[in-house]
């Protein structure tokens, strides 16, 4: 190996040692870039919240067709009860009127109220 000049003497690496440090900045260098492209979600369409007000949001849950973690966002709904509302449904059969969901297990009409608005039973 030729001699290096004052304060790079410190650095002398042997061959092998310097292909190890070139592949392991590399690998970094390389990992950095990945896990910032992914940061960036450059594929992905720039989206914008125009109006975050609850009551401009117009929606409408399905009562006979929603699954459980669709009835989550309801007021006063958990996941406990949204999978007793789905499993009322598949042992009874589908909702002929809101009032049947008095017959779940941990609703009654207070909580019927919060979100009635936001529901709508299909007779299909």
């Amino acid at each position: 190996m030729t001699e290096l000049p004052g304060p790079l003497k410190i650095f002398e690496f042997s061959r092998k040692e310097a292909l190890a440090l070139f592949f392991l900045i590399t690998a970094i260098l390389v990992g950095t870039g990945i896990k910032y492209t992914i940061d960036q979600h450059w594929w992905l369409p720039k989206t914008e919240v125009v109006d975050t007000n609850p009551e401009s949001i117009k929606l409408k849950i399905d009562l006979n067709r929603a699954e459980w973690y669709e009835l989550i966002i309801l007021p006063g709904i958990g996941e406990k009860k949204a999978k007793a509302i789905v499993e009322y449904r598949k042992e009874v059969g589908t909702f002929k009127n809101l009032a049947q969901l008095c017959d779940v297990n941990g609703i009654g009409e207070k909580t019927i109220k919060r979100f009635e608005a936001l529901v709508f039973i299909d007779g299909d």
